[in-house]
């Protein structure tokens, strides 16, 4: 197993031990609609959906404050930080994070060196 390999199972097993600090969020992955100019048929692509734990934080100075719990009202930046194994694309802008009826649009992808965790920053939709 090679590093890479190894930090990546490194991460995806350290973001399961933080039991009930990672929250369940669905990730749903965005297909453009396909327009076929030789035939005109539009063609829209299902959605993909995702479950996966990730860690949730207020982003920006509301992330300085004390709060260890985001209630469901908070209308501020979110970070969305999980294991890259998680999903089994790659993050795009145009896909969306489900935490509980709250839709947020992603605004930011970051990833780690080894390419063993994302970090999304994420904006509330609506």
């Amino acid at each position: 197993m090679g590093l890479r390999q190894t930090i990546a199972s490194a991460v995806s097993t350290a973001i399961s031990a933080t039991g009930d600090i990672a929250e369940t969020v669905i990730y749903t992955v965005k297909t453009p609609t396909v327009y076929n100019a030789s035939s005109g048929v539009l063609r829209s692509n299902p959605e993909t959906t995702y479950t996966i734990k990730a860690i949730i934080a207020p982003f920006g100075a509301a992330g300085m404050s004390d709060k260890t719990r985001i209630e469901p009202e908070h209308t501020g930046s979110l970070s969305a930080l999980f294991a890259s194994s998680a999903l089994s694309i790659v993050p795009d802008s145009s896909d969306t994070i489900t935490r509980g009826s709250i839709i947020y649009k992603i605004k930011q992808i970051t990833f780690d060196p080894a390419g063993a965790s994302y970090r999304l920053i994420l904006e509330r939709m609506g």
